[in-house]
């Protein structure tokens, strides 16, 4: 399964570390020169650092720059035992996403910053905008649920998370060929974001269970 730009992009940041060559201590360069570097947009930099940041990785410091941490989190990859399981249903992948992404939002309602409220509604309006024009607007949106899972501060339910989105590309392919699909998903983002901004947590996990029941009951048809 080709990984997106996103995914390709954290593994290579992550490689970086474990191989020491952005060693603990080191501060690393700026999102522009990431970028450049790397040749990626300076969205999929900031957000593949906010997940090495939520893994424990790096430290963002606003106004003095980012940091591998003197002690990083250098875990397994959580993909590697869900590979040894072969195939994958989406059937599977949906309802272990059931189980989880609800808390997250609650959570998230609970916890998330200011920057991570504005960043969820800017992400909801990019995904319409490259809907729009037509575009791969796949990276955006799992730059949504990545947001809510910084956002709801628990590392347990992230490292959960972190073995589940890698299997979300194919689930996109497959959800979004269905009827709507793309425009149900796109008005569950914006009110699941509204949710969060307003603090109504019972409402956000009912919302995202909603939005993922909703999948799973067209695949199931």
């Amino acid at each position: 399964m080709k990984k997106t730009v996103f995914e390709t992009t954290i593994n290579v940041f992550k490689q970086k570390i474990m191989d020491k060559e952005w060693a603990p201590g080191n501060r690393l360069p700026t999102l522009q020169q990431l970028a450049n570097h790397f040749s990626v947009s300076v969205t999929t930099v900031r957000e593949a650092l906010r997940t090495l940041e939520s893994q424990g990785l790096i430290s963002i410091e606003h106004g003095r720059g980012m940091y591998v941490r003197n002690d990083p989190l250098l875990l397994e990859d959580p993909t590697m035992q869900l590979e040894e399981l072969g195939h994958i249903s989406l059937v599977t992948v949906l309802e272990a996403r059931l189980l989880i992404e609800p808390e997250l939002a609650a959570l998230c309602a609970q916890y998330a910053s200011e920057s991570q409220v504005r960043r969820l509604h800017e992400l909801t309006k990019q995904v319409d905008q490259e809907m729009k024009e037509g575009g791969s607007y796949l990276d955006t949106d799992l730059a949504f649920h990545q947001v809510i899972v910084e956002g709801a501060r628990n590392p347990v339910l992230g490292r959960m998370m972190d073995a589940i989105i890698p299997l979300l590309k194919d689930a996109r392919k497959q959800t979004n060929t269905m009827p709507h699909m793309r425009t149900k998903a796109s008005h569950y983002h914006a009110l699941i974001a509204i949710a969060i901004e307003e603090r109504q947590c019972e409402r956000a996990r009912t919302l995202m269970h909603a939005h993922i029941t909703d999948m799973l009951e067209a695949l199931r048809k």
